[in-house]
């Protein structure tokens, strides 16, 4: 299913101060994680970082012994490392989706191991929460159920 670049990223409003706030609409949301997506199959960092918060934070499957990965220096060695272990990697988009304020995303990982040159294939399920548009905690499952069950949605 396309999904069409909105006219504006955020629309101006006034909070609850008078101050403008911004408020981000869900399917912007959702182009903000496909376009971050797409960097990350291009291994631009640059461009990955451009969508995130300083404050990001990259919860994935080796964060219980690792912990997870913070703000714009902890993406840029994600990235080295990403490039030292895979020679190559593709993300394959199955479905990426609002639910309420978050984005859900499944996809398919497919990487090539830079010493073994063994193929891996995963299916991934990303739970991404914006603030002001930009990525501010993205957590990786290995599986779809983990995913669903922490957007609260059935399998």
């Amino acid at each position: 299913m396309p999904v069409v670049a909105p006219e504006r990223v955020a629309r101006p409003t006034h909070g609850v101060c008078g101050r403008d706030t911004q408020v981000v609409m869900p399917e912007e949301n959702v182009e903000v994680v496909r376009r971050a997506l797409d960097a990350l199959n291009r291994r631009d960092v640059e461009a990955y970082l451009a969508l995130a918060s300083p404050q990001i934070e990259l919860i994935n499957p080796a964060s219980p012994i690792e912990g997870p990965t913070s703000g714009h220096e902890g993406i840029r060695r994600f990235f080295s490392e990403l490039a030292a272990f895979a020679d190559t990697s593709a993300f394959q988009i199955d479905d990426v989706r609002a639910v309420g304020e978050q984005v859900l995303a499944l996809f398919t990982l497919t990487t090539v191991g830079r010493t073994s040159g063994a193929e891996t294939i995963a299916s991934l399920t990303g739970v991404y929460d914006l603030e002001g548009g930009k990525l501010r905690r993205v957590r990786i499952f290995t599986d779809h159920a983990g995913g669903l069950e922490a957007v609260g949605l059935p399998e």
